[in-house]
């Protein structure tokens, strides 16, 4: 086998691979499609995987994979790049979120929603389809 067919070999391995305690961070300049954002990106079928804006100047980060609570895991100058994320999503319309390539909004009651996590709520809203 080439070098090459082994590493492409262990990137599928590593897709199939569930990550259920985990969440995928995937960056995209604020005019970029979710898209094009995840084809970098390695997950498998059912991981939690957010896409959010990267507002700074600079290149985007690197996909991440972050276990625990978001705010603490990234840092405060990463954290406030996804609320900011949220806030713009939260102004334009579901429709228009949809069609952005984001997973459709789970049907959740208020108080489920009070009951869930920063990064459950987080991926409510800025979750994509894998």
């Amino acid at each position: 086998m080439t070098v090459l067919h082994l590493e492409t070999r262990l990137i599928k391995l590593e897709a199939r691979t569930a990550r259920p305690d985990e969440m995928l961070v995937v960056w995209r300049r604020p005019s970029g499609e979710v898209a094009e954002a995840l084809k970098g990106a390695t997950f498998a079928k059912g991981d939690k995987v957010i896409c959010a804006e990267w507002f700074e100047e600079g290149p985007v980060p690197e996909p991440r994979w972050y276990r625990g609570r978001l705010r603490s895991a990234m840092g405060p100058a990463k954290y406030a790049q996804v609320e900011r994320t949220i806030e713009r999503v939260a102004e334009g319309s579901a429709a228009s979120r949809n069609k952005a390539g984001f997973a459709p909004y789970p049907n959740f009651t208020e108080d489920r929603a009070k009951e869930m996590t920063d990064a459950e709520l987080i991926y409510a809203i800025l979750g994509v389809r894998t």
